[in-house]
């Protein structure tokens, strides 16, 4: 009987004080910061309560958000440059290399499968990780897409963990799903409102509050 895969979940955070920056016409700047310190905490407490996860990774540069990371039990890895050095003074936010360094991780430790998720989900439940989980159907060769409501990408589910490139960026979701294609993996696209709503504008988050 086949071992089944082990499919490990990829947090990567910037440094809480740069998180959250378009929404500087809602919130100040202490606001944004206790509101990105809050979904990186719930994202956490999410997806440590999901079952059949080999792991958690959360990968930053920003001491805080790894401090917190290993108090709730997830693996804290820090952020390396382009160089393969420690990022710390570094402003630009490479969500693509912060990926890839996670996916090179988890094939370190043996994992078949890598999950992306981002922070900035205030809908998510343990449920909709499960649904990830249950369409992927420990599937080699694999690509599993959430899109966002902006025609990014707000989960992406890769077996083997460097199946395809990252993307990330404007129009993510139909490069990620083009790059799937293109290597004959098989695609599963997830429409789900909790996956695809997150808070990155005004409008998003007064939508937030009014619930």
């Amino acid at each position: 009987m086949a071992h089944p895969l082990q499919l490990w979940i990829t947090i990567p955070a910037k440094p809480l004080a740069e998180g959250k920056s378009r929404l500087a016409l809602a919130l100040g700047a202490d606001e944004r910061l206790a509101l990105t310190r809050q979904l990186v905490q719930r994202t956490l407490d999410v997806v440590l309560s999901v079952a059949g996860v080999a792991g958690v990774i959360v990968i930053s540069r920003d001491p805080e958000v790894l401090g917190l990371a290993d108090r709730c039990g997830a693996l804290a890895v820090a952020e390396r440059s382009a160089n393969g050095r420690e990022k710390k003074d570094e402003q630009e936010w490479g969500l693509n290399r912060a990926i890839e360094q996670a996916a090179a991780f988890v094939q370190t430790r043996g994992g078949d499968a890598l999950l992306f998720l981002p922070t900035d989900l205030p809908l998510l439940q343990a449920a909709e990780v499960a649904l990830l989980l249950r369409v992927w159907d420990q599937r080699h060769n694999c690509v599993v897409i959430a899109p966002s409501q902006s025609g990014g990408t707000n989960a992406l589910l890769l077996c083997p963990p460097n199946a395809i490139a990252s993307a990330f960026g404007l129009g993510s979701f139909a490069r990620h799903l083009q790059l799937a294609q293109q290597r004959g993996l098989h695609v599963e696209v997830v429409e789900s409102p909790v996956l695809a709503w997150d808070v990155d504008t005004p409008d998003e988050y007064r939508l937030l509050v009014a619930q």
